[in-house]
């Protein structure tokens, strides 16, 4: 009896352990689920898991950057993450009396899933206005800005089941999927699951830091130049040479031929790309005086009141001016002051599109001509050639290379496939210098980023300290 017993009780710990090898989470990683964007200028994007805990998040704005400098959030249940944020945008003097609203958005495919975190982000500003001689404004519907692009797509495709079904904080996170992603267009994107839009954009806020400045973005992605073109070059090389002695020099040859430089090029194609975008800051962002005096003369307000912090009116700082109004005002809105922000807003929209249109510097087409030098690209103009087609060229290229390779992979043998990786990984191996190098400009970047960083958040720190 105590035999079958024993039998018994071994066979339903196989059958357990068993259920719970298949069943249970214990080594998987987590997996995105829900996007939650906080303004409150500063401005957070965030990603969450399916336990509402954060996996990672992106600064939207220089301000934001400050605020979350030697912060911990990741790993945080939002509630959590929303008391800090909002406590330390106290302490910072960004949550004030004359700056008083937190509007927030939330996108998750599951609607119950977005209620429940609504709920706790706002049981967050409750505990905090309780704190405070004045009351915030808790928005749960987004920026105005926001909302007024979305009202717009949904005006301009009528009969579209995915746009007229698009929400605001749905919007806010394709925004960021395409920010991420050069080859991701609007009509593709409002097609696409929460879950889906996601797996973009965590994997691009997984290579932020809290001390990710435009500085310091752009000396990576100059450093990434380098090296990833050290990198290819030395794959490439190996993989040709190697195929050409698996398939001889004649079909090797031709193969070789016209995979060459491919995969070279689409790499330096794409982070020039990258590097253009992230430059399209401040110079590529300036609003023409016309379009300045006409926004401000809609809103009814001086030009001094819309510019940035560095003396600029900007495509930024227009909107950020919008939506502190907004936000600020809530309940409080008159139709009057809605109507100006809504007149504000389309002149901005009309700037955007023409500074989205300007031609890039002849600089930056040399540079792309001399990248894809005898590379067949059709209907390429050079004479308007904007950002827009920067980032189809970074993608048909990065096709052409993939397809290229597909071809020439499939005629070998996979033990063939097996010894080019093998010589490609001593090839790399052996670019010491080059990822030293890499290494090096890496950590140069990112300690005059923290320094940059600190050094304006004990200013902000001390400035306040001295007026109470």
């Amino acid at each position: 009896m105590k035999k079958a017993v024993a039998v018994i009780v071994i066979l339903t710990m196989a059958i357990l352990a068993t259920v719970c090898f298949a069943g249970c989470d214990v080594d998987k990683e987590p997996i995105a689920t829900s996007y939650v964007s906080i303004d409150i200028n500063p401005s957070i994007s965030i990603v969450l898991d399916k336990d509402q805990k954060i996996m990672s998040y992106s600064c939207e704005n220089d301000d934001a950057l400050v605020l979350m400098y030697g912060e911990v959030i990741v790993g945080m249940d939002i509630q959590e993450a929303s008391q800090k944020i909002m406590d330390i945008a106290v302490k910072m003097g960004y949550l004030t009396q004359d700056n008083c609203g937190v509007q927030v958005s939330v996108s998750s495919d599951n609607s119950k899933v977005e209620s429940s975190i609504l709920d706790k982000i706002q049981v967050a500003v409750s505990n905090t206005d309780e704190k405070l001689a004045f009351e915030i404004n808790y928005d749960k519907e987004g920026s105005f800005v926001l909302n007024y692009q979305l009202a717009k797509l949904k005006e301009n495709n009528p009969n579209n089941e995915y746009y007229q079904n698009l929400t605001a904080g749905k919007l806010r996170l394709i925004n960021s999927a395409m920010a991420a992603d050069l080859s991701l267009k609007m009509d593709d994107a409002v097609k696409m699951t929460t879950q889906q839009l996601l797996d973009i954009v965590d994997s691009a806020y997984d290579r932020l830091e809290n001390f990710s400045t435009k500085a310091f973005e752009e000396a990576r992605l100059a450093a990434e130049q380098v090296y990833q073109t050290a990198v290819l070059t030395a794959q490439e090389a190996v993989y040709l040479a190697k195929y050409m002695e698996y398939k001889g020099v004649i079909e090797g040859g031709l193969a070789a031929a016209q995979y060459g430089g491919l995969s070279i090029a689409a790499k330096s194609v794409e982070l020039l790309a990258k590097g253009v975008v992230l430059a399209q800051d401040v110079a590529d962002k300036l609003l023409a005086d016309e379009d300045v005096l006409a926004i401000a003369n809609q809103l009814g307000v001086d030009v001094e009141a819309l510019k940035d912090s560095q003396g600029n009116v900007t495509v930024d700082s227009v909107g950020a001016y919008v939506d502190k109004v907004a936000k600020n005002t809530a309940d409080g809105l008159t139709q009057d002051m809605r109507d100006k922000l809504n007149g504000a807003v389309e002149k901005l929209e009309e700037s955007k599109e023409q500074l989205q249109d300007k031609p890039l510097s002849q600089d930056i087409v040399t540079q792309i001509q001399t990248l894809i030098a005898g590379i067949e690209i059709k209907d390429i103009d050079f004479e308007r050639f904007t950002i827009e087609d920067l980032k189809d060229i970074a993608v048909e290229l990065e096709k052409k290379a993939a397809e290229t390779k597909e071809k020439m992979d499939a005629s070998l043998t996979d033990e063939q496939k097996q010894n080019i990786v093998e010589a490609q990984q001593q090839a790399v191996a052996k670019l010491d210098g080059a990822l030293a190098q890499y290494n090096q400009a890496l950590a140069k970047a990112e300690q005059e980023a923290k320094d940059t960083l600190q050094a304006i958040k004990n200013s902000r720190l001390e400035s306040l300290a001295s007026q109470s």
